[in-house]
């Protein structure tokens, strides 16, 4: 990427703790941690850290034109586009999903009985856009398991999996429209608004409510309404053939090898494969997009300047504002992180993370979204920074070294 890289002093950046990071990711690589990434710091709209480390693949050094899969990182462009409909009017977060997909009209829930058996009973209420958003809509992932406390984790994965649901990012030879069906023939885990689970099907029906409403397919509109404003030109959700070898190698956690097979997770697969699928048909937005650091901080840039970047508009202050603050209550991404949750984002609601959670964000109001293969960014409008890492380690195996260099990042602002 072309990047004006300024001077840290000059946006009140000490430029000796950001050293700290090259220190950091020195320990980690020698610890197998990682074996490649990138860090950008910005404040104020301007970059003043942006460095590559270790390698891309055998013999490819890391550079900041390298391609990561961003998986669950994708689910925030998802929720812009979803908002651009809001603010056009053409949607209500408050309507019924069965008003644009009728398929999930009178949905129904798995109750479950002391001794593992269920029942379908009808949900209280019709799930809503808001529902979706927000994670509270009652469905769940193929990939969760009954290692979670609640019964229906050892069952409803299952059924969505032989009722031939995919949420497993493999790219397979469907559209949303036609997994979208399948899904709302399933059954919830919980009556909408009442249970956060952090679930791709949500997010993947989103998608095909836009599909609906807009009258394009989910890869055009992004690519109309989304990317292309913001001059995103290196994101997509297939790599271009001329463009696939700046793909990064996928690595296993804690070890200097390449991690190039999905490995079963509950019913299905999930890992690297799906980058490398034939089938170019299925666009989720809750796991499948590919991109590069620089493109995914003009992203991040704009949600910080309340939906704007270089005199173009892509979300109104609104919107960001929805996307931005703790929609679910007294609920929280139990699953992952404890935060409270926005729109598709992460947000820390105190000064320091909550009790049991490693999530340190940077203070109170900053918010982030992370993905699968362990790329992240944080923004902290309190500091006005902004804060990527992207590295390429399966299920989420470099995030604890990255929340360091986060830390490391914001505990460089001085003024």
């Amino acid at each position: 990427m072309t990047q004006t890289i300024v001077d840290p002093h000059t946006i009140g950046i000490s430029a000796e703790r950001l050293a700290r990071i090259d220190e950091l990711v020195a320990q980690h690589l020698s610890e197998n941690a990682y074996q490649g990434m990138v860090v950008l710091v910005a404040r104020h709209g301007k970059v003043c850290y942006l460095k590559s480390f270790g390698k891309a693949a055998e013999g490819v050094p890391m550079t900041d034109e390298a391609v990561f899969r961003l998986a669950s990182m994708s689910k925030v462009p998802s929720a812009v586009a979803v908002l651009q409909l809001w603010e056009q009017g053409r949607i209500a977060l408050a309507d019924p999903i069965s008003n644009y997909i009728p398929a999930f009209a009178n949905p129904k829930v798995a109750v479950f009985a002391d001794d593992g058996s269920y029942e379908l009973v009808p949900a209280k209420r019709e799930i809503t856009i808001h529902d979706l958003l927000t994670m509270t809509a009652g469905m769940t992932n193929t990939w969760w398991d009954s290692a979670f406390p609640h019964p229906a984790y050892a069952v409803v994965p299952k059924l969505y999996a032989e009722g031939g649901v995919r949420d497993d990012m493999n790219n397979p030879p469907i559209t949303l429209e036609e997994n979208i069906d399948k899904l709302a023939a399933m059954p919830l885990i919980a009556h909408p608004g009442e249970m956060f689970d952090y679930s791709n099907n949500s997010v993947d029906t989103l998608c095909r409510l836009v599909e609906v409403v807009s009258g394009q397919n989910f890869d055009e509109y992004l690519r109309e309404h989304v990317f292309g404003p913001l001059q995103m030109n290196d994101t997509w959700f297939y790599i271009p053939d001329d463009q696939r070898h700046r793909l990064v190698e996928v690595y296993w956690p804690g070890r200097d090898e390449v991690h190039s097979k999905n490995v079963q997770v509950g019913p299905l697969t999930l890992g690297p494969e799906g980058a490398h699928s034939p089938h170019h048909t299925y666009f989720s937005g809750a796991a499948g997009l590919h991109g590069t650091i620089g493109d995914y901080y003009r992203f991040a840039q704009m949600l910080l300047n309340k939906g704007e970047l270089d005199g173009v508009r892509v979300l109104s202050p609104a919107a960001v504002e929805l996307m931005t603050s703790n929609q679910i209550g007294g609920l929280t991404n139990w699953q992952l992180t404890q935060n409270k949750w926005g729109y598709q984002l992460d947000i820390q609601q105190d000064v320091n993370a909550p009790v049991g959670s490693t999530a340190y964000l940077g203070g109170a109001g900053a918010y982030s979204w992370q993905g699968y293969f362990s790329t992240k960014f944080v923004n902290n409008p309190l500091r006005d920074t902004v804060i990527l890492t992207m590295s390429a380690v399966a299920a989420d195996g470099a995030l604890p070294h990255n929340l360091r260099i986060i830390a490391a990042a914001n505990a460089a602002v001085v003024d």
